[in-house]
């Protein structure tokens, strides 16, 4: 029980839940409970489909314990994408909190959800209908967020996990480490950063519903929820992904004081924008930015107290090899086992990252990307072209680009394949399309093209391709000002709040 790794640990707090706190000793029986319930349900893969919850880190240690393959499911995607994921997977058995929960609903289950010994906890079993591909060792496969409809299954060793935890545990090494989990356990970052490594020194661990952290999926509906459940719990750590970070500072700049117990706040899942680093720090939040992916089992660089670079994603920590090719980030060491269903792809040597990145005094930069994809300033990745691909597919359009890097949610330009297509026609096309994509890939806001970008000079190749880069910038003045009005509802929402 690596997660109860010192006697002395015994009646600490482990776990805290609203009035709900486990010590140490008690979290070690709880798991080792679920573990044994689990051996006897004759499974192999157990997805566990919750929200932040006490139960939630008992069965993933369990699963751990009794060398089973967990999989959790993401609360943010789709109907389609779950049932994907649990289909890919061949789960046998899903653990829920609510016997309707959408994730029941779209799975393939002889029967309804049924009561487990543990409260408010419900069992479903799965009807197998092949046996997953899966590389030896694999305890967690963690999906992607989906760059396409269908996500990836990473699936990862309980080491190369542990490997991750026991370095951010030495690189930050902070004493007494209260840490409330904001990001869903379904992230990965979340789950290695947030339980193990805080399990590692004996720290204890809050945990919130989505509806007290002011979530909704993957978007962050009420910000003055978040801010009084940080207020409310005075951690020492949180995990942000660049969105909050940009929150945080508008909500310190209208009034809000930090608690003063937080001495660690990481930033990673995507682009942070130049200076907000800098900017958070003059306001007093101790935030430190870091670089990870989920084939190298989350965090690759980090920025700490002891180490630091403003301007970069950290120093490179221990657990992994770096070098660069033609400016591309390649990752050698502690990485995953394969991607599900792929056995070319199984026990790699390398991970080519598509991540164009320069090295300055063991500081990793990120300087571009290779491949053409979106990470929106949730930490939501998604390839551009998947959702253009839906949209075209109405024959309302005659060109489609979708854009939103480092944005809270996609845009489009939209050309009409017609003149007498009217802006409403168009907004009930584009919601008729959202219903179809996961909270992060849907259009968020558009802009109506008056001429085709193919009638431009420079905007598109010989081919018709367009030149993305080239295209964004020609758009920029008029792109930026349709996330304006989302900056200022959020602030107003942060000035109500304080």
């Amino acid at each position: 029980m690596w997660y109860f790794s010192s006697p002395e640990w015994a009646n600490k707090i482990a776990l805290v839940q609203q009035d709900k706190q486990l010590t140490y000793q008690a979290l070690a029986n709880a798991v080792t409970a679920r573990k044994n319930w689990l051996i006897e349900q004759q499974v192999s893969r157990v997805a566990v489909a919750m929200d932040n919850t006490i139960e939630w880190v008992l069965f993933d240690l369990a699963c751990q314990d009794a060398e089973l393959c967990c999989v959790p499911v993401p609360s943010f995607f789709s109907p389609q994408q779950t049932a994907h994921l649990l289909n890919e997977s061949s789960i046998e058995l899903m653990l829920t909190q609510d016997n309707n929960s959408p994730s029941n609903r779209n799975s393939p289950a002889n029967n309804d959800a049924t009561d487990s010994p543990f409260a408010g906890v419900y069992a479903t079993r799965l009807t197998v209908q092949h046996e997953p591909k899966i590389p030896a060792g694999t305890n967690k496969i963690t999906f992607t967020s989906g760059t396409t409809g269908s996500p990836k299954g990473v699936c990862l060793s309980n080491e190369a996990q542990l490997n991750v935890a026991h370095s951010l545990a030495d690189a930050v090494a902070l004493q007494d480490v209260r840490h409330l989990c904001l990001l869903p356990l379904a992230t990965l970052l979340e789950n290695i950063a947030g339980i193990y490594a805080p399990l590692l020194v004996g720290g204890t661990i809050i945990l919130a519903s989505q509806e007290e952290r002011g979530f909704s999926g993957s978007r962050l509906a009420q910000p003055q929820q978040l801010l009084a459940l940080i207020s409310q719990q005075q951690p020492t750590s949180l995990i942000l992904v660049p969105e909050l970070l940009s929150l945080f500072v508008g909500a310190c700049q209208q009034g809000w004081k930090p608690p003063q117990s937080l001495r660690f706040i990481a930033v990673g899942g995507g682009k942070v924008a130049a200076g907000l680093v800098q900017k958070a720090h003059v306001l007093g939040l101790p935030v430190y930015q870091g670089y990870g992916l989920s084939e190298c089992a989350s965090v690759v660089s980090l920025n700490t107290p002891m180490q630091e670079d403003q301007a970069s994603a950290g120093a490179v920590l221990p657990h992994n090899q770096l070098h660069i090719e033609q400016g591309e980030l390649v990752i050698t060491g502690n990485l995953f086992l394969g991607y599900l269903n792929q056995p070319e792809s199984f026990y790699p040597q390398e991970v080519r990252t598509g991540d164009l990145v320069s090295l300055t005094n063991g500081f990793l930069n990120i300087d571009g990307r290779q491949k053409n994809i979106i990470i929106n300033s949730f930490g939501r990745n998604l390839s551009p072209e998947w959702v253009e691909a839906e949209l075209m597919a109405t024959g309302y359009f005659r060109e489609a680009l979708v854009f939103g890097e480092a944005k809270p949610y996609c845009g489009a330009l939209l050309s009409p394949a017609a003149a007498h297509i009217t802006e409403e026609q168009i907004q009930q096309v584009v919601s008729m399309v959202n219903q179809h994509l996961p909270d992060y890939a849907r259009i968020g806001t558009w802009l109506p093209l008056a001429q085709p970008l193919m009638s431009i000079p420079g905007m598109v190749t010989a081919t018709g391709k367009p030149i993305r880069d080239k295209i964004l910038a020609h758009f920029a003045d008029q792109i930026e000002p349709l996330y304006q009005d989302t900056f200022l509802q959020l602030n107003t929402a942060f000035g109500e709040s304080l």
